[in-house]
Order: structure tokens, then sequence, then C-alpha cells
């Protein structure tokens, strides 16, 4: 289970904002990892052994059913801006210790990306011209 302390809810879509609201920012996060970008549908009445209810608690799904469950399906939002918000601040908290080659392995990114990201200078004599 990850730590989800430093993730802005104000980033998040609003209706990932109403889950925050009714069920706290853990529950809601542990739903957008497992489902978001789906389709979903909470039910009116639901059941402890419903798969919402193994992942987030049956109070918690007894919660987003007095509010969602009279719903159809719906997209989860997959709250991608929240969420790069989160391993950008991270990785320029981990720049200066790591370098910008491990950063990039770490995270599965190029080191321009990571440069990008951590807003270091690259020296002009990195990269040859591409026109000399």
């Amino acid at each position: 289970m990850k730590n989800w302390a430093d993730l802005s809810t104000n980033l998040l879509p609003k209706l990932l904002q109403d889950f925050v609201r009714l069920i706290g920012l853990q529950a809601t996060m542990l739903l957008v990892e497992r489902f978001g970008g789906l389709r979903i549908y909470i039910p009116l009445h639901p059941t402890p052994e419903h798969h919402f209810a193994q992942l987030i608690g049956f109070d918690n799904l007894v919660k987003l059913a007095g509010e969602f469950g009279r719903e159809t399906h719906f997209e989860l939002p997959k709250a991608q801006q929240a969420l790069l918000a989160v391993r950008n601040a991270k990785m320029r908290s981990e720049y200066g210790p790591k370098s910008l080659r491990v950063l990039a392995a770490e995270y599965k990114l190029t080191e321009r990306q990571v440069t990008r990201i951590v807003g270091a200078d690259i020296p002009n004599d990195v990269q040859p011209a591409l026109f000399e």
C-alpha cells in the first residue's frame, strides 16, 4: 500500500474529490490504482463480498453506495495529473544525492525527461550540435 499523503487533492478530478470526501484519500487511491480508467458500477445494496469491499472495506463501499449507488456505470478517472505531480516532486527531492542517470533508470524515463522535471542544467558539451 502506497502512502498518498503528498498528493494534493485539488489536482484530482471532481469525482475523485467527492470520493475522498466520502471515504478518504487512501481508499480512493486504492480504487484508482486498481480500476482507474475503467468503467465501474457501485451497487446500491453492496455486500461484504463485493470486490470493492474487499479492496477498500465494506464501510467505505456503503458510503459510496449512498452517494453513487443509483448511478449507471461510469468511468473512474486515472488521476494522472495528480500522480505525475507527486512523482515529479519526489524525483526533485531525490536529485542531488542521485544522479540524472540513476533517476532515469529508477523511474523508467529518459535522462532528458528527468532533466526537464528536476530543472537541471546540462552543459552544452554533453550533446554535440546537430548541424556541425
